[in-house]
């Protein structure tokens, strides 16, 4: 599975203001997701890490101030566990269904526009319900060596990290 970030035209950029084209074609809907300060969505349960997980939404997450780390899980894929370093830079992280996520602002928040695709079956209040990785594939997955994304040096970059070897493996 090869993750997609949305590209973004930036119109003019100066110490102060920044300017740019967030649309996406196939979007139909638009939602903000304000992290004042740290913070994690969906937050932990009493003692497990919950996660939402869309059937009938593809999430196009976009940074617009501030840093947001998301995690997916997806038990299908080859490599089931990435943890990716999100900012504007990189464009709209795009999350498909059926992917478990969470995402995690630090000390100075975030603030992320997400431009779903939303099909007909689309219900708020079903889309929204935070879950918990409670079969044992995802659990599997989710235990797996995570493949971390960065932006680095204007571009994204993709490494796994094996501490038994302490060895960084760039993936590009």
């Amino acid at each position: 599975m090869k993750l997609k970030f949305m590209p973004i035209t930036i119109f003019r950029e100066t110490p102060k203001v920044k300017f740019f084209d967030a649309v996406l074609e196939e979007s139909n809907g638009c939602d903000v997701v304000i992290h004042s300060g740290e913070a994690i969505s969906p937050p932990d349960d009493a003692k497990d890490e919950q996660y939402y997980v869309h059937n009938h939404q593809i999430d196009h997450n976009l940074v617009i101030t501030g840093e947001r780390t998301f995690v997916l899980i997806n038990h299908s894929w080859d490599e089931p566990h990435h943890v990716i370093y999100l900012n504007r830079f990189m464009g709209a992280l795009q999350i498909p269904i059926g992917t478990y996520h969470r995402s995690i602002s630090g000390k100075e928040g975030s603030i992320v526009l997400n431009q779903p695709q939303r099909d007909k079956f689309f219900h708020p209040a079903k889309e929204f319900i935070p879950q918990k990785l409670d079969k044992i594939s995802l659990i599997k997955a989710r235990k797996s060596p995570p493949v971390y994304w960065i932006y680095e040096n204007n571009q994204i970059k993709r490494f796994s990290f094996n501490p038994l070897e302490r060895k960084i493996n760039f993936i590009t």
